[in-house]
């Protein structure tokens, strides 16, 4: 479970950044990496498939898109391509190192009960007070808010609407 300090973060830096991509005029973009291609700009073949396992358990699709219709994977990749410095990039690919050891070389190909099992027992572990896998909670972050703020998940499952009433900008009292 996450501490209020990291929500508190999390949601500092999801309407700053927010806030500082609308202040950019909209020059502000991610490329997408193409999600038919195995291999990410950045991250391996293994990484990319590993990414995209766990966006898919963590938001599958359901009668809304989920992650990977979204294209969650593709969208970190760009981003950590076009976004992220150095040492960042080279924690996320310590990050995903670290998570692929701790579900197990299978992972990515089991079943998908198995997996989702993994994941959740692992996801439990990593939440806990303590835990070194502060990695996983970094990705899993990334993944929720990277499918957020696409147009499936913005748009079809929190069902944001840009101008939802009528707006009077000047109410008499």
């Amino acid at each position: 479970m996450q501490t209020r300090r990291e929500i508190l973060q999390g949601l500092i830096v999801s309407v700053g950044g927010a806030s500082m991509l609308a202040a950019c005029g909209g020059m502000a973009k991610v490329t997408p990496t193409n999600s038919s291609a195995a291999r990410g700009r950045l991250f391996s073949q293994r990484e990319m498939a590993l990414v995209s396992r766990i966006s898919d358990l963590l938001i599958p699709r359901t009668e809304t898109p989920g992650a990977i219709d979204a294209d969650v994977p593709g969208f970190l990749d760009g981003f950590m391509v076009e976004w992220a410095n150095a040492a960042t990039r080279q924690f996320m690919h310590t990050v995903l190192t670290d998570i692929e050891e701790a579900l197990g070389p299978d992972f990515v190909t089991a079943n998908s009960t198995d997996a989702e099992r993994t994941l959740r027992e692992f996801d439990g572990r990593a939440f806990e007070s303590g835990s070194p896998h502060v990695g996983y909670r970094n990705l899993k972050g990334l993944i929720t808010q990277a499918y957020f703020a696409s147009k499936e998940g913005a748009l079809l499952e929190r069902k944001w609407v840009a101008n939802p009433g009528r707006w009077d900008p000047c109410v008499e009292r």
